[in-house]
């Protein structure tokens, strides 16, 4: 003989987390707020029910804990299971051991934790770098406290010039730059951090130019020029430097000249590029053109 049932019982297992617990003043929970596993036993067509709504509406199933005797410790704190479907039944336990701690506070320095490098060809100028508020609150457990650091992580290979300047959420890390457990809290959670960035000077060879003007006197030609030195050292920007072909001087005019013209002329890099020599001398020589009568002089 055979017995079959069109809606048998079923049971289904959940884990829930407790609601945020409620504690005397004073005292904190360690660690993170307790999992509860319990179970639901109904019908098959009611749990198939139970479920669906559990999926759209979590809050119809949850754990509060009674915290009103809670003491520094190690504490068994009685929990009730709030489930408002009346046809499925609920079986859990009724207590929970959690640990519970004197509440600390403490203000701690904000440092910058940077992660990876910066790309080739670029550095931070950290004396301009600055977190503002310099330093958060700490509130946790009285004994975890100690060793705690307040970071902020920044992705330095994610950075370019000129830097940035926008907020970043504070994380709390052990001895061990571990995370720490939940039960601390960071005020304000978020800072702002400022850092600029710059591409590295580089330097290099660079030739020196010279810019003459005018004409010798009449009969007379430009028959050579030298410039010493001829090449000095550039010190700036890596595409700065690649575009400059020439230093340029000062123009020497030699309107009228009838011998060599010697003048010392400064260099003129362009902005943001310095020479370890500010100086050249250009020495322009002066020659009658061969077969032509000089004029004569004044």
């Amino acid at each position: 003989m055979v017995a079959y049932a069109q809606n048998p019982t079923q049971d289904h297992r959940y884990s829930l987390r407790m609601d945020a617990p409620v504690l005397p003043a004073g005292l904190v929970l360690v660690g993170d707020v307790p999992q509860v596993t319990l179970t639901a036993i109904g019908t098959t067509d009611h749990m198939r029910s139970f479920d669906a709504l559990l999926r759209v509406n979590p809050g119809m199933l949850h754990i509060t804990g009674n915290f009103s005797g809670a003491h520094v410790g190690k504490n068994d704190v009685p929990i009730r299971v709030n489930n408002s479907d009346p046809t499925i039944t609920i079986v859990a336990p009724s207590l929970v051991t959690v640990a519970i701690d004197e509440l600390g506070t403490t203000n701690m320095p904000v440092s910058i934790e940077r992660v990876k490098a910066l790309a080739p060809g670029y550095h931070e100028l950290t004396a301009a770098t600055s977190v503002a508020p310099a330093s958060v609150r700490i509130d946790g457990p009285k004994t975890q406290i100690a060793g705690i650091q307040a970071v902020v992580l920044v992705e330095m290979d994610a950075v370019n010039a000129p830097g940035f300047n926008q907020p970043f959420s504070v994380v709390l890390w052990d001895q061990n730059k571990k995370p720490v457990t939940k039960s601390m809290t960071v005020s304000p959670a978020q800072v702002t951090v400022k850092m600029v960035i710059q591409a590295d000077a580089i330097t290099v060879n660079k030739p020196v130019g010279f810019t003459i003007t005018g004409q010798p006197a009449a009969g007379y030609r430009m028959s050579n020029v030298q410039i010493a030195p001829l090449e000095v050292q550039a010190t700036g920007l890596q595409n700065t430097l690649a575009g400059l072909v020439l230093l340029a001087t000062d123009p020497i005019d030699i309107t009228g000249a009838k011998a060599d013209v010697v003048k010392t002329v400064t260099i003129r890099p362009p902005d943001g590029v310095t020479t370890n020599q500010k100086t050249a001398q250009v020495h322009i020589f002066i020659s009658p053109i061969p077969g032509v009568s000089p004029s004569p002089g004044p």
